[in-house]
C-alpha cells in the first residue's frame, strides 16, 4: 500500500502541475477568445479524442496487464510491438483527417473555415500515443522522477509557446493547437531517450495477437467510454449554440480537478491491483480502498460545488459566469469514473474483458436517450443531469457485473453514506441557492463529516494483516 501512496501522489504531482497550468492559462483563454472560440476549441479537441481510441485500439492494456508477465528481451518484445502498431494507426488515421478536413469542418461547424485548424489539429495524433505508451513504461518501471520531469517539460513548452503565439504574435485560436503540437514533439523527442532501451527492432505477431485478444474486447468499452464523454457536444451542437459548448467546455475544465485525481489514481492503482492480486488479502485491501477514497473525493467535489461561483469569478470573465452553474454536477460526475475503476476488477482479473464493454454498451444508451430528453427540456442543465445519472448508473451496473466474476465484500451502504452529502451540495449549486454564510457554514460541516471517516477508515485500513483480511472475507 505505501508503493501505491507512494505512486500516487508521484504521478498526481505531475498530473497536477499539468492540470494546474491548464488553470493558469484559462484566464488568458477566457480574456483572449470569446465562447464561441472557445467552443471551437473544445470541439476540436473532442473529434481528435474520438480518433485516438482507434489509433491505439486499447492496445495499451495490454501492455499494463502483461508487462510484469515478462523480463529481458521478451517484455522488449512486447513493448515494441504495441508501440510499432499503434504508432503505424495513428499516421494512417492522420491521413483521412487531412483529406477530408473540409468536411469535418462543415459537419461540425457548418462552415469550411476551420478547415486548416483541423489539418494542423490531427498532426497531434502520432505524437500524442507516442507520449501516452512512454508514460505507461516510466510508470510500470516505477521511474516516478523521470516521469515527473517528462510531463514538465510538456507543461512549460505548451505554456510558453501559448503566450507567444496566443498573446505576442496573436494568432487566435491556431496559436492554441501550434503550441499544443511543439510541447508534443519536444516532450516526444525527450521520452524517446528516455525509454529507447526498452525497444528492439522487430515486431512479434505472436504478442500482438495476445495484445489484440486481450484489448480488443475492451475497445466497444472505450467507444462507450468516449461516447459518454463526448456524445454530449453532438446534441449540444443539433439543439444549443456553439457559445453554450464555450460555456460548458469552461465548466468541463474546471471539473477536471477531479480527472486530475482520476488520473493520478489510474496511473498508481493499475500496477497495485495486479500486483496485489497475488497476495493473500487482497479482497478486503480492495474493499476498504474504496471507502478510504470516497472521503477525499466526495470532499472535493463538495468544496468545488460549494464555491463554484467564486472559482469561476477568479479565472473567467464575465461572459463566462454561468459556467458555475454546471461545476458541482460535472465533479460528481468526473468522480464516479474513479470508483468504478475500485469496483471494476472482476473483468481484469478474470480476463473476461468483453464484460466492461456490455456495462459501457449499456450506459450509453442511458446517456443518449437521457440526453435527448432532457437537452431539449433543460438546456445545459439537462446535459449535467445526464452525465451525472449515466455514470451513477454505470458504477453500480460494474459493481454488479464485477462482483458477479470476482467477488470483493465491497460496503454499499456506507458507500452511499458518502456519496449522499456531495451528491446534495452538488445539485443544490447549480440552482445557486446558498448565500456566502450559508456556504461556509456548509462546508465546515461538509469537512468534519468526511475528515471524520477518513481517519477512522484510514485506522482500519492500517490495522489490516493478511491473516486478519482472509479471516473477514
Amino acid at each position: 500500500m505505501k508503493e501505491f501512496i507512494k505512486s500516487f501522489f508521484s504521478f498526481g504531482i505531475a498530473s497536477t502541475i499539468e492540470k494546474l497550468i491548464a488553470f493558469v492559462l484559462l484566464p488568458v483563454y477566457t480574456r483572449y477568445f470569446s465562447t464561441s472560440e472557445f467552443g471551437v476549441i473544445d470541439l476540436i479537441q473532442v473529434m481528435l479524442g474520438v480518433v485516438a481510441i482507434f489509433a491505439h485500439l486499447q492496445l495499451e492494456t495490454s501492455l499494463q496487464r502483461y508487462y510484469y508477465d515478462y523480463d529481458g528481451e521478451r517484455k522488449k518484445s512486447l513493448i515494441s510491438t504495441i508501440t510499432y502498431a499503434i504508432m503505424l494507426l495513428s499516421l494512417v488515421l492522420v491521413i483521412p483527417i487531412m483529406l477530408f478536413s473540409r468536411q469535418i469542418s462543415e459537419l461540425m461547424f457548418k462552415t469550411a473555415e476551420y478547415s486548416n485548424l483541423i489539418k494542423w489539429a490531427s498532426l497531434q495524433l502520432p505524437f500524442t500515443n507516442y507520449s501516452m505508451l512512454a508514460l505507461v513504461i516510466l510508470r510500470y518501471e516505477k521511474k516516478n522522477m523521470q516521469f515527473a520531469l517528462m510531463v514538465l517539460i510538456k507543461v512549460v513548452v505548451n505554456v510558453i509557446f501559448i503566450l507567444v503565439f496566443v498573446v505576442w504574435l496573436k494568432r487566435g485560436i491556431y496559436g492554441v493547437f501550434y503550441a499544443q503540437l511543439i510541447a508534443f514533439v519536444i516532450s516526444s523527442i525527450f521520452l524517446f531517450y528516455a525509454v529507447k532501451d526498452f525497444f528492439v527492432y522487430k515486431i512479434s505477431s505472436a504478442d500482438l495477437q495476445k495484445s489484440l485478444r486481450y484489448a480488443m474486447p475492451q475497445f466497444p468499452a472505450r467507444i462507450g467510454s468516449i461516447m459518454l464523454s463526448y456524445a454530449n457536444r453532438f446534441f449540444m451542437v443539433g439543439y444549443l449554440t456553439i457559445s453554450s459548448i464555450g460555456i460548458y467546455s469552461l465548466s468541463l475544465k474546471l471539473a477536471s480537478i477531479l480527472q486530475l485525481v482520476y488520473t493520478a489514481f489510474v496511473m498508481a492503482w493499475a500496477p497495485f491491483m495486479f500486483e496485489q492480486q497475488k497476495k493473500p488479502g487482497h479482497k478486503i485491501v480492495f474493499a476498504q480502498a474504496l471507502l478510504l477514497t470516497s472521503c477525499p473525493v466526495f470532499f472535493i467535489v463538495a468544496f468545488v460545488s460549494i464555491f463554484a461561483k467564486e472559482i469561476v469569478q477568479i479565472v473567467a470573465s464575465k461572459q463566462f459566469i454561468d459556467a458555475h452553474l454546471y461545476l458541482g454536477g460535472l465533479c460528481m460526475y468526473f468522480a464516479f469514473f474513479i470508483f468504478k475503476e475500485i469496483v471494476d476488477i472482476g473483468p481484469k482479473f478474470t480476463e473476461k474483458t468483453k464484460y466492461l464493454s456490455y456495462t459501457f454498451f449499456l450506459s450509453v444508451v442511458i446517456n443518449l436517450v437521457s440526453l435527448y430528453l432532457f437537452i431539449k427540456v433543460y438546456g445545459l442543465y439537462g446535459v449535467v443531469y445526464s452525465m451525472m445519472l449515466t455514470n451513477i448508473t454505470l458504477f453500480i451496473v460494474s459493481w454488479l457485473v464485477s462482483n458477479s466474476l470476482y467477488h470483493i465484500p465491497f460496503n454499499i451502504i456506507k458507500f452511499v453514506m458518502m456519496a449522499l452529502p456531495a451528491l446534495t451540495v452538488s445539485v443544490l449549486s447549480m440552482y445557486d441557492v446558498l448565500s456566502l454564510p450559508v456556504k461556509f457554514i456548509t462546508i465546515g460541516a461538509i469537512s468534519t463529516f468526511y475528515g471524520f471517516y477518513f481517519f477512522n477508515y484510514l485506522k482500519d485500513f492500517k490495522m489490516i494483516t493478511p491473516s486478519s483480511a482472509e479471516n473477514l472475507i
